[in-house]
């Protein structure tokens, strides 16, 4: 079985060969229209500044003194869209055409920043949460505009390189809970990415996957009425164990694991590593089915524990679904501290 016949058993809620790993078994096309400069400070397609922060491998985010927008009121005529025509987007098709392993792996794109994140960084963080409250509507037209964009860039990715799965990035939450209350969700948001995922769709994505950070778990059964296919992140904050109880059957979890408390910390041990990977496939695939591990650097900020944790990763992922096909406990042989 190659690894994009595994993915595509797990994204059907099959059981799998193995637990995937997404990043070594899938091939991520690079976001060529500079949705945020990666590892260097610089300016992204909309004009936005973003500062590269060396004591976290060079890792970008927003310059929050460069604000293109103060008032949500004023969108049509302050913010500049990136013009799609002018996008160069040579180097994305010779990185497709290079890409010679589609019938063996799935190709992956990931899409950043996604409409209420862009709306963020032309305002102001702050300034944005507040403009929700002042002028929702005017929010919610701005936020549709913004997801008409992105229809579009999505149409000209996959006339160039027809990826597999669509990785639409939008944190929604911080660690305790939500942005907004739900209404303006329902109202708002969630409408939006409707749109986005069934345009995906119809364009030939096979597999619509929602990125966000933070405690979304109460997000989840709206996000599957939405049409997501799969959750990334999925950070410890949430109640995941309840979450897979009600949910699992009709999302697959990806997760960058515990980035926190064990994948991200410089004290954490090879034995803590593995602990940690043999739990989360015990908690999210314990009955053999709905879980591709996402574990980046981008996630632990430490090279040395993302390789640590992808041999694990390989170690434990196929004995743990053999166990889980003969209807067994998985038995794993941890390392000793």
């Amino acid at each position: 079985m190659t690894a994009k016949e595994n993915m595509e058993k797990i994204f059907r809620h099959e059981k799998p060969d193995w637990i995937a790993h997404l990043g070594s078994e899938a091939y991520g096309i690079r976001d060529y229209i500079v949705e945020r400069p990666i590892m260097t400070t610089g300016y992204d397609a909309w004009g936005c500044r973003w500062i590269s922060c060396p004591d976290s491998l060079n890792i970008t985010h927003p310059d929050t003194s460069d604000i293109k927008l103060e008032d949500v009121t004023q969108w049509k005529d302050k913010v500049v869209f990136p013009d799609l025509e002018q996008i160069d987007f040579t180097p994305m098709k010779e990185e497709a055409a290079a890409f010679t392993e589609r019938d063996s792996r799935m190709l992956q794109y990931v899409s950043l920043n996604g409409i209420f994140e862009r709306t963020h960084i032309l305002m102001g963080f702050e300034n944005a949460l507040c403009q929700v409250i002042m002028d929702p509507e005017a929010y919610g037209e701005f936020l549709a505009a913004i997801a008409d964009h992105k229809i579009k860039l999505f149409e000209k990715v996959y006339e160039i390189c027809q990826p597999d799965i669509l990785v639409y990035h939008d944190d929604m939450a911080i660690q305790t809970g939500p942005y907004f209350g739900m209404d303006f969700y329902k109202e708002y948001i969630f409408p939006q990415y409707k749109r986005i995922v069934d345009a995906a769709r119809n364009i030939g994505y096979q597999y619509v996957v929602h990125h966000s950070c933070g405690k979304v778990d109460t997000l989840i059964p709206e996000w599957i009425s939405c049409g997501f296919d799969g959750w990334d992140s999925v950070m410890a904050c949430n109640n995941l164990t309840q979450v897979k109880k009600e949910y699992g059957d009709r999302i697959v979890f990806m997760p960058g694991l515990d980035t926190q408390r064990v994948f991200g910390s410089s004290q954490s041990s090879r034995a803590d590593i593995e602990k940690m990977v043999v739990e989360w496939m015990e908690m999210l695939a314990g009955d053999g089915t709905g879980l591709i591990i996402d574990s980046t650097v981008a996630y632990s900020l430490n090279p040395e524990n993302e390789k640590i944790c992808l041999e694990m990763i390989q170690k434990h992922g196929r004995p743990f679904m053999e166990a889980k096909k003969a209807g067994r406990p998985y038995q794993p042989q941890l390392e000793q501290e």
